[in-house]
Parts: C-alpha cells; structure tokens; sequence
C-alpha cells in the first residue's frame, strides 16, 4: 500500500509540475515583435575584461549573451538575410537578431567565432583593410587567409573603409579633427584643406578599393558599410552609394524596419553588459502582435 501512495504522488507531483513546463517553454517562444529586426554590435574579445577597455568582452560573457538569445526566443539570422529583408522585400523570422562585429580583430577569428559556432550561430565582421594589409595595428587583425576559412563555415565579411578609420587634422594647428570619410582634411603639404573635388576623389578611392578586395579575396556579392564612428553625412553617404554599397550601419540605437537603407546598431559588446542586461535592453523593443 505505503509503495502504491509513494507512486501515486509522485504521479501527482509529475502533473503539477506540467503548467510550468509549459509555461516556460511558451514563454521562451513569445513573439516580441515581428516584420522588424534588432542587429547587435560587438567590436573586440580578451580573455579578461578592464575598465579602460570598454569595447573589449570576455568570450564568457559573448556565450552568456547568445545564450540569454537563445532561451528567449530570439532568431539569429544571417547579414545577407537581413539585407535582403531591408532592400529587396524579402522575409525575416519573428525576433530577428543579427550580429556584427567592427573593427576585424583577430579576436573574432580565435576567441568569438567558437562561441558561435557552438551556439549555432553567425556573425558579420566589419574590417578595416588597411589593417588587414598592413597588420602593423597595435590590436592584431585578422589576415584574409582566417577570414576565407570562417567565410567557408558561413559567417561575413563588409567593409568599414579601406583606410579611413582615423580622425584627421581639419585646420593648421591640429586643433579641429574629424573622422576622415567625412571631411576635406588639412594637409601640410598643400598648405590648406583639400578640395571638394580632391575629399570627393580620395573617399572614392578608398571605398572603392575595399569593394574590390572584398569581392577579390572573399567573393562579396552583397555590399555593406559600417561608417568609421558611426558618423556620416549627405556628401560621404552619396559617394558610398556611387561605390556601389547598398546597406548601411550606425551605432544609433533602435529597432530596424524594412525600407531604410541606414541601419541602427545596440551597442552590445561592452563588460556593462549583462546577460539579464541585454534581455532588458531588447525587451524595450516588445511591441503588442
């Protein structure tokens, strides 16, 4: 009899448990918006985090990030998808992410690029060519080898210029700067700032030759653009279009839409960011279905 009653409230115990279970499971299945698509932005990965280094994260807390994407409901879904979404009418789950990486740090290739791979999920890097090139960075760079090879297992490849990451003198003294892909820079040699015509042929040129090495040595079809900073203007965004770049990426933060061709960007890639943080910070983008 006392094994018969043991079975028997266990059996009850198993039924009561069952609401909850499912509760979860539709918890972690809710729709917070839908038609629309929050892309996540990361720069840098080290095995310990500092206070000096508010763009770096531990691949810890990255896993800790796809997985709180994970169990709530969020579809990871590729750049190209997200493009096509944008541009050409095409079709993205509900909860759309996407994330993106700028910069092009080696630490992309060793220490993220695992932790996607192990939840499943992909990611664009926005590189900066000159730095690949040259790789006399402070920060190591990926090599176009390392980025072929992650090209092959699905993840991306755009541009953030070939050599216009830097904030160039504006006026004689140096006292004025700003990020080069936007302004007429000062130049000691000429004795004053470039032309209209000489900002406009430099900024071609550079933009230009990153489509051309990103189509060479990966295959680009699609072409995207991650502004230096975020910072852009009517003159640098025109001749962006003229090199061909269709999608554009700023760290304003918000919600993205389709029909926009200038992408708004969650700063995710900072030891501020929590796990339970990020949740939050998405959750602001519930809308009612």
């Amino acid at each position: 009899m006392k094994i018969r009653h043991v079975i028997t409230l266990l059996a009850m115990l198993q039924l009561a448990l069952l609401p909850a279970a499912a509760f979860q499971a539709d918890a972690a299945a809710l729709a917070h918006y839908k038609d629309k698509a929050i892309v996540l932005m990361y720069h840098d990965l080290a095995y310990a985090e500092s206070k000096t280094r508010s763009a770096t994260i531990t691949p810890a807390r990255l896993g800790s990030h796809l997985k709180t994407l994970k169990d709530n409901g969020y579809n990871v879904i590729s750049i190209e998808q997200f493009y096509d979404f944008m541009l050409n009418g095409g079709k993205v789950p509900e909860n759309a992410v996407v994330l993106t990486f700028d910069d092009g740090y080696e630490s992309f290739y060793s220490l993220a690029a695992p932790v996607l791979k192990k939840y499943g999920m992909k990611a664009a890097n926005f590189v900066i060519g000159s730095s690949t090139d040259l790789n006399d960075k402070e920060t190591k760079h990926m090599t176009w080898e390392q980025m072929k090879k992650l090209k092959k297992e699905g993840f991306s490849f755009y541009s953030h210029t070939y050599d216009l990451h830097y904030y160039a003198p504006l006026n004689e003294k140096g006292t004025r700067t700003g990020p080069a892909l936007m302004h007429r820079i000062y130049s000691a040699a000429r004795g004053g700032q470039e032309t209209l015509n000489e900002y406009k042929a430099r900024v071609a040129s550079d933009l230009n030759l990153m489509e051309s090495k990103l189509a060479g040595q990966l295959g680009n079809t699609y072409q995207m653009l991650s502004y230096p900073y975020g910072e852009y203007n009517n003159m640098s965004k025109k001749l962006a279009k003229e090199a061909g770049i269709g999608l554009f990426f700023t760290i304003e933060p918000g919600i993205n839409q389709a029909g926009d061709d200038t992408v708004r960007r969650i700063n995710a890639g900072t030891p501020a960011m929590s796990g339970a943080k990020l949740l939050e910070t998405l959750r602001a983008y519930d809308q009612p279905l």
